[in-house]
């Protein structure tokens, strides 16, 4: 649509019927469009890692047991993640740089917590399993994006 000097509207360029794509209708796939949705993905992974955790600490999971009975190691973990997995899940909501460091900061310490013992893990190896494939993902979007700019 265009307007002219007088007022008047009028329609130029437009496409006939089964031409999507002609005619000023660009369809382009952008490596940082990805990156971003992939962020806002995860971020609803990390809002529920954050809420489980939260119910783990006040006991919503009657089948895990008391949290004071778990080993302090464990509720170390649990408190850490808690805390920090909201949080994170909001920068990479935001997309903010931060966001960013502060979820390999927390997918870093869940795939090295098991390494410190059983008594240290929050999440088993298919976790620490699925945290590796993410971590990779986001590296190959961030490296795609940041080719997609020169």
């Amino acid at each position: 649509m265009r307007q002219s000097v007088d007022g008047v509207t009028q329609i130029v360029d437009r496409a006939p019927p089964g031409e999507f794509g002609r005619a000023g209708y660009s369809v382009k796939f952008y490596w940082g469009d990805a990156l971003v949705w992939f962020m806002r993905v995860i971020a609803w992974v990390w809002v529920v890692k954050g809420l489980y955790n939260w119910g783990l600490i006040i006991g919503a999971f009657g089948q895990f047991g008391a949290f004071t009975d778990l080993p302090r190691s464990l509720q170390g973990s649990i408190v850490f993640f808690a805390a920090v997995d909201p949080l994170a899940a909001i920068g990479l909501w935001l997309a903010a740089p931060w966001g960013g460091v502060l979820w390999l900061l927390c997918a870093s310490i869940e795939v090295v917590s098991p390494a410190l013992g059983v008594r240290g893990a929050v999440s088993g190896l298919l976790g620490v399993g699925f945290d590796i494939a993410l971590v990779a993902v986001y590296f190959f979007l961030s490296w795609r994006t940041g080719h997609e700019r020169i």
